[in-house]
């Protein structure tokens, strides 16, 4: 799963152009039906990659039992070659350099190599419903980690989704259900380790639970690096995923030299047939799929993303039962109910809670201009206060908080300064807390988070938490030069429409008075410094700002101290400009 990149404008925008993007909930629904149809044929391209009759498992394979791991070796090299690929076509390569590698992301990638290892090696040892639906322990298998590891709470649904997988498993392994034991309805805890279709379907069973296991264990090693670039970390993850495939490749063909498992060897003669479906599968499961995943991430809040991600499971039971003749029991079909229900609710749940708070923020941004356009308002209407909770609404003139009751109004937002990494350590040790360097930055939050004004109550609030550690990190700027100039110009371009070079041409005396402006700032002054805490899976954050100087900031000052006449002359200039320079083209 790629991250949410549900990033919104605020403060502290980055250098990398993200924030302010708007998403295309229409394009990034279609995207990810797409990669998850693409992901739903694993099971339908890795059987006609490797059996020796596509539709009679029992006829066996071109190759060995462990050549299911050695498909997923293939496809994640192509995920590899992929990434590449977009890095270096979206100019990232310096992003990659950047980003630090930490064991979260190389145990992510790690991980989802070794999932998909034994998720295709499941699909040829046993049934595509028994694979797909096993696979999707996944998410309840990152909450189980992620209580265990990060201590975070569990809500009662958790608890109860929880519960649903489990029964799920039993309803899909035939454990539990109508006619199971000989009775209407009863258990038999005797598993099937054979069938003539499958002669190790307890093997590949084993298989498919080791895949969901390590699927859960990727999200919730890949939930420690939020803040990385998709692009730079995909890279990575799937690098770590080659190794991750190719050591269950290693360790599968190795038994081969055992007495009686020879056929566990590789062993590949492939046809011409086989061959084609290999490609298919490295194809469209890897970069078409993984494609449409990004541009689903970028386009889709992760609520609606990790709900819609589900399309995979029918895709795959529809290939199991139409394309192979497997058979679709009331007992599977309970459990995969109960095994997509217990993982997707909660994401149904986020899903509406988003929506929700889309029409809270709507709300609170119509709020916001009409008190701007009625600044001597006092009271508040009684249409206002029927209207329903909105949250905060932050601006970059008059940041506002509304009451849930709307009865009265907090006034301007006073942000503290910065503080540099010697006098936050100082902080920290007055509260007896400890305080770690990270890779932190405002732009790039993709999760809810509180925002605390004072850093002194958001350490006394992480303490009180029980809390023993803080993250920060501290940011300074370079003095301007043209470099510089010409990023925020082209900031600036693109938030008024008008090219940069129009811009640089009508305001050269402002870049000028910028300029020299910046080079009386202190460059070993912190810009800005972040401090924090995960609390209870929450992230509560303190940010310290300190003013700098910015060209928008001395063109947009010109511009309302020579008034609306300047305004205008700058505004029809400027179009004019614009409309020479695009007849030069």
């Amino acid at each position: 799963m790629a991250d949410n990149n549900d990033k919104k404008p605020g403060l502290g925008n980055g250098k990398d152009g993200s924030g302010g993007y708007e998403m295309k909930l229409g394009f990034g629904t279609i995207a990810m039906l797409i990669s998850a149809t693409g992901m739903g044929l694993v099971p339908l391209f890795s059987r006609w990659a490797t059996r020796t009759d596509m539709f009679n498992g029992a006829a066996g394979f071109n190759a060995g039992d462990s050549i299911g791991a050695l498909m997923a070796v293939g496809r994640m090299g192509m995920g590899v070659l992929f990434f590449l690929i977009l890095l270096v076509a979206t100019h990232k390569v310096h992003v990659f350099k950047k980003l630090k590698l930490t064991p979260a992301i190389a145990l992510g990638g790690l991980m989802i190599g070794m999932s998909l290892a034994c998720y295709v090696t499941s699909t040829l040892l046993t049934t595509v419903s028994n694979a797909v639906l096993f696979i999707y322990i996944g998410p309840v298998i990152c909450v189980l980690l992620a209580r265990i590891f990060r201590k975070e709470p569990m809500s009662i649904l958790q608890w109860v989704c929880l519960g649903a997988v489990f029964v799920g498993m039993l309803f899909g392994e035939g454990l539990l259900g109508f006619g199971v034991g000989g009775q209407a309805f009863g258990f038999d805890f005797n598993l099937v380790p054979s069938t003539p279709e499958f002669p190790m379907k307890g093997i590949g069973d084993a298989f498919g639970i080791a895949s969901g296991f390590f699927y859960g264990a990727s999200m919730f090693f890949n939930g420690y690096r939020k803040d990385a670039d998709t692009t730079a970390r995909g890279v990575w993850n799937f690098i770590f995923a080659v190794i991750g495939a190719g050591a269950i490749t290693i360790v599968l063909n190795s038994f081969g030299a055992n007495p009686g498992m020879e056929n566990w060897a590789l062993n590949v003669h492939f046809t011409t047939f086989n061959w084609i479906g290999a490609v298919l599968l490295w194809i469209i499961c890897g970069p078409i799929a993984l494609g449409f995943l990004l541009v689903a991430g970028r386009n889709l809040p992760a609520a609606d993303y990790g709900t819609i991600a589900y399309w995979e499971v029918p895709v795959a039971l529809f290939c199991g039962l139409v394309v192979f003749g497997e058979p679709f029991t009331i007992n599977t079909a309970l459990g995969a109910i109960l095994i997509i229900g217990g993982g997707a609710i909660p994401s149904i749940k986020g899903m509406v809670a988003g929506r929700k708070q889309k029409q809270r923020d709507e709300i609170s941004e119509n709020l916001t201009a009409r008190l701007d356009q009625e600044p001597q308002q006092t009271g508040v209407s009684a249409e206002l206060a029927a209207a329903p909770a909105p949250s905060v609404a932050l601006t970059d003139a008059e940041p506002l908080k509304i009451t849930e009751s709307l009865t009265h109004i907090a006034t301007k937002m006073e942000f503290e300064p910065a503080k540099s990494e010697d006098e936050l350590q100082a902080v920290f040790v007055e509260q007896g807390l400890q305080g770690f360097p990270a890779k932190l930055d405002i732009v790039e939050r993709t999760e809810d988070h509180v925002q605390m004004m004072s850093l002194q109550e958001l350490l006394r609030f992480a303490k009180a938490s029980n809390v023993g550690a803080v993250t920060y990190d501290v940011t300074y700027f370079p003095h301007a030069d043209n470099a510089e100039v010409e990023y925020q110009l082209h900031q600036l371009a693109r938030d008024l429409g008008i090219s940069a070079e129009v811009i640089r041409d009508l305001c050269a005396n402002e870049i000028r008075e910028y300029l020299e402006l910046d080079a009386k700032r202190d460059a070993s002054t912190p810009v800005h410094s972040i401090v924090e805490a995960y609390i209870g899976g929450t992230a509560f954050a303190w940010y310290g700002m300190n003013d700098y100087p910015r060209l928008k900031r001395v063109i947009l000052r010109k511009l309302a101290e020579g008034g609306q006449q300047a305004k205008s002359n700058f505004i029809m200039r400027a179009s004019k400009a614009q409309v020479d320079l695009l007849e030069d083209y």
